[in-house]
């Protein structure tokens, strides 16, 4: 409507507010990477941090337990960080004054 080339509408109008969601996912994800990982590991036999937290489960080793659960707080902590440092960056609406 105003003359705008397409790639100028896009970047401006579109992309802007579609990839503050994105942002937030990504965020999330990182501490989803763990399960994902304990799911391939499990299914393919593959040594790693998803067997051995599935093991220590089923051998009540309650400190293994706790750890990687403190592992897993401390991903999905450092992801929603990052996540919300790129938001900054990526929507000045956002920034704190």
């Amino acid at each position: 409507a105003k003359g705008l080339p397409m790639s100028k509408v896009y970047y401006k109008h579109t992309l802007r507010n579609a990839i503050n969601p994105m942002i937030t996912i990504f965020g999330y994800e990182l501490s989803g990477i763990l399960s994902g990982a304990a799911l391939v590991e499990i299914v393919t036999n593959w040594p790693g941090m998803g067997r051995l937290i599935l093991e220590a489960v089923l051998s009540q080793d309650f400190y293994l337990v706790m750890a990687s659960l403190l592992i897993g707080g401390i991903l999905l902590v450092t992801g929603n960080l990052i996540a919300d440092i790129l938001i900054a960056f990526a929507d000045p609406r956002v920034r704190l004054r």
